[in-house]
């Protein structure tokens, strides 16, 4: 197997997790739940990992629009959608998004790099893209995201794919599951 296929593997198996594991199981209704009297909503879960995911690859990588675009209105908001790269949930922003079309969303953004590299091939793995262009397109203030400009600083296009496209993915996935068991909608 080359790399290429590996990596469009990892993803097309991180959205089918995503879709068939968790959406298919929960219920856009119960995804603004917050289990075992706190936690995090999946809804934001979903959000945040598609959001990382869209800037880094379509911004960072690509150099151009994010899939977000497409869906700006539709999810519950069409500004400020910045909101999400943080690790902490944005309790407003979940009240406001739409918890179905965050899953589909979320869905595309893999499903179009996945699609991307079976088109084009991997990037220069090696190079290292400057990622602060994309991170303040997409809007992120500076001084509240400043450990994400410095995360992101200096990485190479491997780095992007390995950790914001698929491992971070994978981690908020194991993240759903759990939040989807604790919820009593395990299908085991």
């Amino acid at each position: 197997m080359d790399l290429r296929a590996w990596v469009t593997d990892d993803l097309r198996s991180l959205r089918n997790r995503i879709d068939r594991g968790v959406l298919s199981l929960m219920p856009p209704e119960r995804r603004s739940e917050r289990v075992d009297g706190g936690g995090i909503a999946p809804t934001y879960i979903l959000w945040h990992l598609a959001r990382h995911h869209d800037v880094a690859v379509n911004g960072v990588l690509r150099g151009g629009g994010e899939v977000v675009e497409r869906w700006a209105g539709r999810i519950g908001i069409d500004e400020n959608l910045w909101r999400g790269l943080a690790e902490a949930e944005d309790t407003e922003l979940v009240d406001v998004l739409d918890p179905e079309a965050v899953g589909v969303y979320a869905l595309e953004v893999i499903e179009a790099t996945a699609a991307w590299l079976d088109a084009d091939g991997l990037p220069d793995l090696d190079e290292a893209p400057d990622p602060a262009p994309a991170l303040r397109a997409a809007g992120a203030p500076e001084d509240r995201f400043d450990w994400l400009y410095g995360m992101w600083e200096g990485q190479s296009a491997a780095w992007f794919l390995k950790w914001p496209a698929v491992g971070h993915g994978f981690n908020h996935l194991g993240e759903l599951m759990s939040i989807r068991n604790r919820m009593g909608l395990s299908p085991f």
